[in-house]
């Protein structure tokens, strides 16, 4: 069961339109909504005899085939309450949530298909419930695969602005979900892409927070559900952090999620590889494989900065000793080379220059 409450004194509410809280309501919350002097009011999946048990509207249908049945609009506040019932395609929101655009939004799917009984204008007295027929009606052209909607009961008022002087549209909803699979070609399909890691270690860390942002979409024509394993990895494959799998939400056809899953203390590996596993499953009571590209990449660097700074300072000692002994060794040739020339030049200054040339004889003695 779904429900709506409005508080009974004035509303200082910019013009808007709420999309419809589509989740049951337990007795306990109704409870205190009445004690605290609100209206309150829910819907949930019915009979002509009451509430039968069911938490949503499922249905198969062919195309061209016809369903009929009923919500509950129960009034728990204490005054007389006006509501319009209708029914609308629903969406995904980028976190993923089941909801429905806003009021007045046409719809072009299963919110199309659906016809409330009468005007869809229904006055409900307090304490009581109405149980109210609708028909659902699938067009002979409907594409086979899973439509999803809501059907609505909302509360549309006039609200004062703060200034006192003007009037908006304020229009509360709560929903059921409704959801028709047409059969036909089954075509499931889910990808994973778009992943970006982003890392914030700081200059003296030996380890930082790593974040890894996806996208996961539903471009078939089935809902799926399933899980996202991300693993981070350095170079080389060196194993660095692994995260719980992520559940991932209802995914409509057509729609898309993008989750974010972090690491603390992931150590600074130079480069950061993230790799996200996709593990589509088809909801309960379906099987077969699901295409789609199930695995995305993504990397980042994550520098090591102070170990970088100390490497780099090791090898400015290295290269000034390399030069120096470099230096030292020329010198020493040089030292080495002047000895030598000098001992060179002291042996030729001891030699006799009276002795003849090679090759030229001594002249004779006088007789």
């Amino acid at each position: 069961m779904s429900r709506g409450t409005r508080s009974g004194g004035a509303f200082v509410i910019a013009a808007l339109a709420l999309a419809a809280a589509l989740a049951p309501l337990t007795g306990s919350a109704a409870d205190e909504a009445d004690e605290a002097g609100q209206i309150t009011w829910a819907i949930q999946p019915s009979s002509p005899e009451g509430p039968d048990g069911r938490d949503v509207l499922e249905y198969s249908l062919g195309p061209g085939e016809t369903a009929t049945d009923y919500v509950g609009v129960s009034n728990l506040g204490a005054e007389p309450l006006v509501v319009r019932v209708y029914a609308m395609d629903a969406l995904m929101t980028a976190d993923g949530a089941f909801s429905l655009p806003p009021a007045g939004t046409a719809s072009e799917d299963v919110g199309a298909w659906v016809g409330i009984t009468g005007d869809g204008v229904f006055t409900i007295e307090p304490g009581t419930r109405a149980e109210i027929p609708f028909r659902l009606t699938v067009p002979p052209n409907a594409e086979p695969g899973d439509h999803a909607g809501g059907i609505v009961a909302s509360l549309a008022e006039l609200s004062e602005t703060a200034g006192a002087d003007q009037q908006v549209a304020v229009d509360r909803r709560v929903g059921v979900r409704l959801y028709v699979d047409v059969p036909g070609v089954a075509a499931p399909a889910a990808t994973v892409s778009d992943i970006d890691v982003a890392y914030e270690g700081g200059f003296a860390s030996f380890g930082g927070p790593a974040t890894v942002t996806y996208t996961v979409e539903n471009p078939g024509n089935l809902r799926l559900g399933g899980l996202v394993r991300i693993a981070l990895t350095g170079p080389f494959g060196w194993e660095l952090a692994a995260g719980e799998p992520q559940e991932l939400p209802e995914l409509l056809p057509g729609g898309s999620v993008r989750l974010t899953q972090e690491f603390a203390d992931v150590p600074p590996a130079v480069l950061l590889t993230a790799t996200a596993d996709l593990e589509p499953v088809q909801r309960e009571g379906r099987s077969g494989a699901v295409d789609g590209e199930h695995r995305a990449v993504g990397t980042a660097w994550a520098v090591p900065w102070l170990l970088l700074v100390v490497l780099l300072a090791l090898i400015a000692v290295v290269v000034l000793l390399v030069r120096r002994g470099i230096l030292l060794r020329r010198r020493l040739r040089a030292a080495e080379a002047a000895v030598a020339a000098a001992q060179t030049a002291d042996a030729g200054d001891g030699v006799d220059s009276d002795a003849p040339e090679p090759g030229i004889p001594e002249p004779a003695a006088a007789r």
